[in-house]
Formats: structure tokens, sequence, C-alpha cells
């Protein structure tokens, strides 16, 4: 029987911990019990000990009254998160614009139903497509390093927690600006494509500062 790496299975239970926290399974304030986790994700708790440190480093949990929980961000480091996004994110697309190949323009293209479909059914399934259409502009501008930043940054975004508080009006202010940056990317308008994805990223920190907060 092959025995699996420990580092392996350390790494995987922290890409599990920190999806389910992103992705609001794991809302803000749950607890972190090592015992439960171990047993739900049917590990040990070394690696699961392991990944909640990791976590913390990345500033997902924080540890209060000698127990771990899942970090409650202030509308401060909301803010924060979504200025270093704009930044990064405007730029990927301008760098796409100009640097997209015909196949990954292609593939971009591919998402505007997906990505711009008003019906409030829809939400859910947004949700869980919103990080790959946005990795895939990203990816089409050629910087490794930067995709790999923006996914570091992605500790408070779009997730089915916050998808639900979406009403008619905010769908399609997302559905339009999202059809927009297609649009601005098809005709490698560099200039059209980066404020198209910084009001984007703004519109989304207003959205969540408004609703949330």
């Amino acid at each position: 029987m092959t025995t699996r790496h420990p580092r392996l299975r350390s790494a995987e239970v922290y890409e599990a911990l920190r999806a389910e926290i992103t992705d609001g399974l794991l809302p803000p304030g749950s607890p972190l019990v090592e015992d439960e986790l171990a047993q739900r994700l049917g590990v040990s708790r070394t690696p699961v000990r392991e990944s909640i440190q990791r976590l913390a480093v990345d500033g997902l949990v924080v540890s209060r009254r000698r127990r771990w929980v899942v970090h409650v961000f202030t509308p401060e480091e909301v803010t924060e998160i979504y200025g270093v996004r704009a930044a990064l994110e405007s730029h990927a697309a301008r760098l796409a614009a100009q640097r997209a190949t015909d196949g990954q323009l292609e593939e971009i293209a591919a998402q505007r139903q997906a990505m711009t479909n008003e019906s409030m059914m829809v939400l859910p399934e947004r949700a869980r497509a919103n990080d790959g259409f946005h990795d895939l502009i990203t990816g089409a501008s050629g910087n490794a390093r930067m995709l790999a930043t923006i996914r570091d940054h992605r500790l408070f975004h779009f997730n089915r927690r916050i998808a639900a508080l979406y009403d008619q009006e905010d769908l399609r202010t997302s559905s339009q600006q999202h059809g927009r940056l297609i649009d601005a990317l098809l005709a490698r308008d560099a200039d059209a494509a980066q404020e198209v994805a910084r009001l984007h990223v703004e519109f989304s920190l207003e959205l969540v500062l408004r609703k949330l907060y």
C-alpha cells in the first residue's frame, strides 16, 4: 500500500479549509475544532493543526480565548482588500487585452452567457463560476505571479453567502459590467478593459459594505 506524504496531506487539508472559508461554507465567527475537522476530513489532527496555522498567517482565522475561529473582517479590512484587488485586477485586464491569445479570448468569450445572465435563478451558479471567469482574464495577462497574488488576496470575495444578498438591480449591474469587460477584451481595448475591471471591483466593494455592514 502506498503511503501518502504527510506534507501533501497537510497541503490538501489547507486548500480544503481555505476554500470552505472563502466560499462562505465556514462563515465568519465559526469555531475551528481540530478533532471535529480531522474526523470530517478523514485525517489526523496534525495536518489540521498545521493547516489552521497557515490560515492564521493568511489572516483567515484568529485565536480567541484559546480557540481558533474564522476571522470576522471589519469594513476597513474589506476596503483594503478590495483596494488591492482593484489595482491588480484592473492592470491584469489591461495586460490581457494586449497579450491574450486568440484561444484565450475565445475561452473568455465562451463565459458570456454564464456571466451576463440576469436571472436571479443563476446566482448560486454565478458564485461558483465567478473566480474561474476572472482567473481566465488574469491568466491571459501572461503574468503568472500576478495571478498567484490575486488568488492570495481572495480572502473576502463573491461567494454564495454574498450572492444570497443580491437583488435584481445588483445582478443586472454586475452582469452588464461582465459583458462590457468581455467586449473590451475582444476588441483588445486595453484602456476600456482596465476601467471596467476597476469599476467592477469598486461596485463589488460598495455592494458588500452596503449589504453586510
